[in-house]
């Protein structure tokens, strides 16, 4: 794969820790506002991965 194609496809997406760093919030609680719906993820398997947009999404949100 060439270094072009994360830049081709959009950001990474990220880890439940890499957005709970971002919340500045548990894990745990991650997981449970993807549970309720609030925070939609990426299934991947056996993973959830988030999109950045739909993290900003939800701080905009918040922010209301």
């Amino acid at each position: 794969m060439s270094g072009t194609t994360a830049t081709a496809l959009g950001a990474p997406l990220l880890t439940a820790e890499q957005v709970a760093a971002h919340l500045a919030c548990s894990v745990e609680l991650v997981y449970k506002l993807r549970r309720l719906g609030k925070l939609p993820a990426v299934k991947l398997g056996a993973l959830y991965r988030w999109r950045p947009e739909v993290v900003r999404r939800y701080l905009d949100a918040a922010e209301e």
